[in-house]
């Protein structure tokens, strides 16, 4: 009798590439804590400014070791959606583009990264329609409308907060707005199954993650450990996203409806 592919390779491999971005994750965090100093307008500081540089060698690796866990958990797995895989990968090489910009200061380099993360999360968004399409139906309707009415007044009260101090910059704002509370609602829209409650963390965290971002960017005054806050929250939304779509691509076709 033959058997199929061993997957103790693949999850050895997945295994070793949580244990280093467990290390990135930490690095980046002990440099922010121990050189940035946080300033109104978005600007930091570092000193020295070695520590910018671990920062930002260790953001820059966090999705780059994400998209190769996605590509291992998926590796010669029997059944496995690699449609799906590649949509989420060109997603998150959006993002990277985005990260790699905000690593520099200026409003260029940020219209930059707005718009590399808009794009980015554009590409999400159809891989949740995606993900929709290759579950068993919409979720709840009294989830759908907690939801929706929730995050969309949520989106609307960002929109109009930072309008007038986003200044040339509150129509792109508003746009990005738009698009990350709509990515968001979309996985409330998901009915229960593998990987639905980490897109649903995902989703959820990427938008607070983008909204103490811009606050942070636009408002009069520094938020208390903003940066670790934007961060945090968008580290675990970028691994639970990683790890919701693979559940989802991961499900055998045939029990697919």
């Amino acid at each position: 009798m033959t058997s199929g592919p061993s997957q103790e390779p693949t999850l050895r491999g997945e295994q070793t590439v949580d244990a280093a971005l467990v290390t990135v994750v930490l690095a980046l965090f002990v440099a922010s804590a121990f050189g940035l100093t946080e300033l109104p307008g978005g600007e930091t500081r570092w000193e020295p400014k070695e520590w910018k540089g671990v920062h930002d060698a260790a953001k820059a690796l966090i999705l780059p070791m994400l998209a190769l866990r996605v590509g291992l958990a998926l590796y010669r797995r029997e059944g496995a959606h690699l449609g799906l895989r590649n949509r989420v990968w060109a997603a998150m090489a959006l993002c990277w583009v985005g990260d790699i910009a905000l690593t520099f200061s200026g409003d260029a380099t940020f219209l930059i990264g707005l718009v590399s993360f808009l794009l980015g999360h554009v590409l999400f968004i159809l891989a949740l329609r995606q993900a929709y399409q290759l579950g068993s139906g919409p979720s709840a309707m009294w989830v759908r409308a907690v939801a929706c009415g929730l995050l969309s007044v949520e989106g609307a009260g960002v929109v109009r907060a930072l309008w007038e101090p986003a200044g040339d910059l509150g129509p792109a704002v508003a746009v990005y707005a738009f698009v990350i509370t709509i990515m968001a609602i979309m996985s409330w829209f998901l009915a229960p199954g593998p990987g639905v409650r980490a897109l649903r963390l995902g989703s959820t965290a990427f938008l607070a993650s983008d909204m103490i971002l811009a606050f942070g960017r636009f408002g009069e005054e520094p938020i208390a450990h903003g940066h670790l806050w934007v961060m945090a929250t968008y580290i675990v939304a970028q691994w639970a996203l990683a790890v919701g779509f693979t559940a989802v691509a991961a499900r055998p076709i045939a029990s697919r409806p």
